[in-house]
């Protein structure tokens, strides 16, 4: 099964895809007068042409060319970035109906990684986590059908339903030979994705797991319950935060702070599409303030990390976050097939691109990193000799990370005197 995964392409479409990944860029180039001549574009789209002429005369089966040619499009748009997406109009037609059919689901956000669906992160007390699925799983398929040549945008939507519906997913994880196969019944999202309490030395946690709508306006209010009550600090949790749109994570970093850029957006020429700046009659507080990120942060939450972070606002603490951050565009075709292409990517107020094709650029890197790599390599040996059934292992070496963590957020807040200074 995993082996399948893997497979990204069929072997018949390499060609297709090749090809027509060549002719686009040409066509695409001409049109826009940046890298080859019309002429140019021409040749290469006549290379296309030609490899479906020899497709249709002489391979070896008589073939489909509205499939193979479908295929070279779902191939070349997966080419791209892991949120495009190629829908036939028999797909698209199947997500509708899909996404009508209920808001429930399993609670867990998608991405790819090597082309693969990968869990970024699972909701609080949803039923992915209840069912102990976790970051860095890899999805193989959903009831038994294979999901390696279908796009995040189609894998989400097997997920969601009417609640109880239940749904069976193979997973491959890095800590198992084999794979593994779960079933749960689909849930509504949670209520309160926001909760607060008050720490010792009078530091107020907002620990935020979703970024909706809804939860925007939870942390709004109680944050400023927290400092009714007399916080002095504040840590704002981002850990395993991976929804919400950017303008959430904008509003949440306007929290705390009154004036300066949150986000920009721009195009493929670099040129800035979109400017987010804060607006000081959404601001609340300038208590010192410390952020925590790690590998499932992702979205609006690295919004405002990044925000935070660029202007000083916020020491931020953890671990990189994943590397969420583009602007898709939906086109219907003229066949009823749908395209979704990425067409900007944002940026922290310095100009550091959250979603970065090279692994090692991607995401938002703490200004303090906790645990350090010796302590987590220390950590993952004491969890393989502990003699704990598998799910409880993993829960406590979770567990002794966020503590780090969250030690490393009081410490750095521990050398604030007075209240941080005004975003510039």
């Amino acid at each position: 099964m995993f082996r399948r995964g893997l497979r990204f392409h069929k072997g018949k479409l390499l060609i297709f895809v090749g090809s027509f990944l060549i002719a686009l860029y040409g066509i695409s180039a001409a049109f826009y007068g940046k890298v080859v001549a019309k002429d140019e574009a021409y040749k290469e789209l006549s290379v296309f042409m030609d490899v479906l002429k020899r497709v249709n005369d002489d391979y070896v089966e008589a073939p489909n060319m509205d499939s193979v040619q479908e295929g070279a499009m779902r191939g070349l748009v997966d080419a791209l970035d892991p949120y495009c997406s190629f829908l036939s109009k028999e797909q698209y037609e199947a997500l509708k109906q899909r996404k009508a059919s209920g808001s429930a689901g399993v609670g867990i956000v998608l991405s790819k990684r090597s082309d693969v669906i990968y869990v970024v992160s699972c909701e609080r007390d949803g039923a992915a986590s209840e069912a102990d699925i976790r970051p860095g799983d890899y999805l193989l398929a959903v009831n038994d059908k294979d999901v390696e040549n279908q796009s995040v945008l189609e894998v989400d939507s097997l997920l969601h339903g009417a609640v109880g519906t239940k749904v069976k997913l193979t997973l491959f994880r890095n800590s198992r030979t084999t794979p593994l196969e779960i079933e749960m019944a689909m849930k509504n999202p949670i209520a309160n994705p926001v909760e607060s309490k008050m720490l010792d030395g009078n530091v107020g946690l907002l620990d935020v797991s979703s970024l909706s709508d809804a939860s925007v306006e939870q942390v709004k209010v109680r944050l400023k319950t927290l400092i009714s009550a007399g916080a002095k600090k504040l840590v704002l949790d981002l850990r395993d935060c991976a929804d919400g749109s950017p303008q959430n994570g904008a509003d949440l970093a306007n929290y705390f702070m009154n004036s300066g850029v949150i986000y920009f957006s721009q195009n493929r020429q670099g040129e800035k599409v979109q400017v987010v700046e804060a607006s000081a009659d959404k601001h609340i507080t300038d208590l010192p303030l410390a952020v925590l990120i790690d590998g499932s942060t992702a979205g609006g939450a690295e919004i405002t990390a990044g925000a935070l972070k660029d202007h000083e606002r916020a020491t931020v603490v953890g671990e990189k976050s994943f590397g969420v951050g583009s602007a898709q565009k939906m086109i219907q075709l003229k066949s009823g097939a749908l395209l979704i292409l990425s067409t900007a990517k944002f940026c922290t107020p310095n100009g550091k691109v959250i979603q970065d094709e090279t692994a090692s650029k991607t995401g938002i890197v703490p200004d303090v990193q906790a645990p350090d790599d010796d302590t987590r390599q220390d950590l993952i040996v004491e969890s393989y000799y502990d003699e704990q059934e598998e799910a409880a292992k993993y829960r406590q070496l979770k567990d002794k990370i966020e503590k780090i963590q969250l030690d490393k957020a009081l410490e750095s807040l521990s050398k604030e005197k007075a209240p941080a200074k005004k975003a510039a």
